[in-house]
């Protein structure tokens, strides 16, 4: 039992203890805020805004800068003298309430308080803001009205003595510049009377105004002289080239040129308008634009001088070739009717003729136009050149096909000639080796020669007759001597060997007569041996003699081989 109110007492010294903690650490914290309250309220207090006002005593004390001078010193005394008090009662009370534990109450008003307090500030800082733009605004006032001050009397002064540059938009730049003036005079008496804000919004306003005059100063003498100087001169010059050139022998109307300058004359007037209007939106690039397209104007009459001149220098060669080309083409008609007559001409060399006799007319045609065209003055050089280039083209394409037919008959001659000159060598040479086999010792002539020979005369004799029959048919003759040549050439092979066989065997059985007394064997083999010659199987009689030979004298055969080869290597030097 005992323990039980030692417990109960224990139990309730602690919760005393806490809640005296409890008040203790929340007076504290009350107390701590109302002296942070109290120094927001010392700082709101210690503001700048007296110094400045002070400031805004310099200034004429009228119009918006005595109404806002009067509102922030009534603002700032009220805040001074009221609210500075009624924080004070208001932080006095709460520590009042503090010693009586009235928690609730302070707490209420100290929130309270802390409003206003933030309220103060932001009404200060406004203030501190809405000055600073007001001072800013009056030190811009006093910048702008020195420097416009000067670029006005500069404008006035250069638009004085230079009054000719500007052409007929003095009136109209001078006329900126009063306006400019007036807006400057209006920013002035609206800063005298104290209407900071408007005049600084007057002095934006000429601010711009005097860069506009100031871009006027400067674009407008250079527009003018290239307008109403530079670019009138440069087409009265075309005006006058034109006429000059017409006179001169030019022929210019269908180029349109005096169209085109006359339309370029009229934009050059639509632009001087712009520039007695002061309208340059895009100006300089419309006054460029015109400018290079005066300077193709001037360019299109330099072509047709060059053009002139190209004509003159290349029409007299084009001339004098267009004849050539015309005595060539009569020597061409008469060599090819020869051609007609001697040669049966294939389809490419009559389409090179017919491609001539066509190139030149065409030729021909252009000569003619381009020396009509010269006489009535109708057309511009620079198609009369195009004109010339043209008949140049066709001069050169002529030449061109020109050699190639005269190559291409030139080979039929040359064929032709080639095939006699090969034909007359085959009949001699048919007649040496007709000799040739008469004069050897050729007891027979194998019967296979003698076939080749007849179809080798008969080749030759049919070669022979080709250049009986007018025309000739050169792809026919030329097929015909690739034959006969084939088998000249194989005859030929033919006839060297068979006398080289006929010689040896001769030879070789001549030596090997010496050892016919030898035995009965070597006298039969040799006696079959001449019997085979003389009945012209050379090539046994060669067998058996060599056979025969070897019996005795095993290189007495290749001796009298190399000695023969020899003999009749000899006699084809002494003939060549």
């Amino acid at each position: 039992m005992d323990y039980g109110i030692y417990g109960l007492i224990i139990g309730i010294i602690v919760v005393v203890l806490g809640g005296m903690l409890g008040s203790m650490l929340i007076r504290r914290n009350f107390y701590q805020k109302i002296d942070d309250l109290d120094m927001r309220k010392q700082s709101v207090l210690s503001a700048s805004i007296p110094v400045e006002l002070q400031k805004f005593k310099q200034w004429p004390m009228e119009g918006e800068t005595k109404e806002k001078f009067d509102r922030w010193h009534q603002s700032w005394d009220e805040l001074v003298s009221v609210h500075a008090g009624q924080i004070d009662e208001a932080l006095y009370r709460a520590e009042e309430d503090l010693d009586k534990y009235r928690f609730m109450k302070v707490k209420a008003d100290l929130n309270a308080t802390e409003q206003l307090i933030e309220e103060l500030e932001t009404m200060v800082h406004a203030m501190l803001d809405e000055m600073d733009e007001f001072t800013t605004h009056h030190t811009s006032l006093m910048d702008i009205v020195k420097q416009d001050e000067k670029e006005l009397y500069q404008f006035r002064k250069t638009l004085n003595s230079q009054n000719h540059a500007f052409g007929p938009t003095y009136a109209l730049v001078e006329q900126e510049i009063a306006a400019a003036e007036a807006k400057r005079s209006e920013m002035i008496n609206l800063k005298q009377v104290g209407q900071v804000s408007e005049a600084f919004e007057t002095g934006q306003a000429l601010s711009n105004q005097v860069g506009h005059i100031r871009e006027l100063i400067r674009v407008i003498p250079q527009f003018v002289r290239t307008v109403q100087v530079e670019l009138k001169q440069q087409l009265q010059q075309l005006r006058a080239g034109h006429k000059e050139m017409q006179m001169d022998g030019y022929a210019l109307e269908p180029l349109g040129l005096m169209e085109e300058i006359d339309q370029a004359e009229n934009r050059r007037e639509e632009l001087m308008v712009r520039i007695e209007r002061l309208e340059f939106d895009h100006f300089e690039e419309d006054m460029q634009q015109l400018s290079s397209d005066i300077d193709q104007l001037f360019e299109a009459f330099r072509t047709e001088v060059d053009a002139r001149q190209y004509v003159k220098k290349e029409f007299a060669t084009i001339q004098e070739r267009e004849l050539q080309s015309s005595e060539i083409m009569n020597h061409l008609q008469t060599e090819m009717s020869r051609l007609v007559s001697n040669y049966e001409i294939n389809a490419r060399v009559g389409e090179e003729f017919e491609q001539l006799e066509r190139e030149r007319a065409t030729l021909t045609a252009n000569v003619l136009d381009i020396e009509q065209a010269l006489v009535a003055q109708m057309l511009p050089f620079s198609m009369i050149k195009s004109k010339v280039q043209e008949a140049k083209r066709s001069l050169d394409q002529f030449s061109a096909m020109h050699e190639r037919f005269i190559e291409d008959t030139n080979s039929l001659r040359k064929e032709e000639l080639e095939v006699r000159h090969k034909l007359e060598t085959w009949k001699k040479e048919l007649s040496g080796h007709r000799r040739l086999l008469a004069k050897s010792a050729m007891p027979v002539v194998p019967n296979d020669l003698s076939n080749d020979l007849r179809q080798l005369q008969k080749g030759v004799q049919s070669l022979d007759e080709q250049f009986d029959k007018a025309p000739f048919n050169m792809t026919y003759i030329v097929g015909l001597s690739h034959d006969v040549e084939e088998m000249m050439d194989n005859f030929r092979d033919r006839v060297h060997a068979l006398i080289r066989q006929v010689t040896y065997a001769e030879q070789l059985l001549q030596y090997a007569n010496r050892f016919r007394r030898r035995d009965n064997e070597v006298h039969i083999a040799l006696t079959l041996a001449e019997n085979k010659f003389l009945h012209g199987e050379y090539g046994t009689a060669v067998e058996i003699g060599e056979r025969v030979l070897g019996r005795f004298d095993e290189n007495g055969a290749n001796e009298i081989r190399q000695r023969v080869d020899k003999g009749l290597e000899q006699q084809e030097l002494l003939k060549k």
